[in-house]
């Protein structure tokens, strides 16, 4: 495996596990495959994904690939919940999360997680 995505992978990995709670942690250190992942969709550099048993309420979160950006998205109506995001960007993501599957299509995914 080239040098670049093994560190893409653990980056990503571990910005994944530092942005958990005390709890969640725990049940990921716990378990085995707790964090993998569904990629929604990507939008020029940002990564639009789901993990397959996150925590409540239903969210989305969107990471660049020089991970600058990581930030959290609800569900429900596409609000910030944490993060920072450039206004551009947060267009972009408005547009899609708007477009015709973009709410439905994450909606699935997350019901989906909740059945596994």
């Amino acid at each position: 495996m080239k040098l670049d995505i093994m560190e893409r992978i653990v980056s990503d990995l571990l910005s994944y596990y530092l942005g958990l709670d005390e709890i969640s942690l725990e049940k990921h250190l716990n378990a085995v495959n707790l964090a993998t992942k569904e990629r929604v969709k990507v939008i020029d550099d940002l990564e639009v994904v789901i993990y397959s048993n996150d925590h409540n309420p239903p969210h989305f979160h969107v990471k660049s690939r020089d991970m600058k950006i990581n930030a959290k998205f609800s569900i429900e109506n596409c609000e910030l919940l944490s993060g920072e995001i450039s206004s551009k960007n947060l267009k972009k993501i408005n547009a899609f999360y708007r477009s015709p599957k973009g709410q439905l299509v994450m909606e699935k995914i997350w019901n989906k997680r909740i059945q596994n």
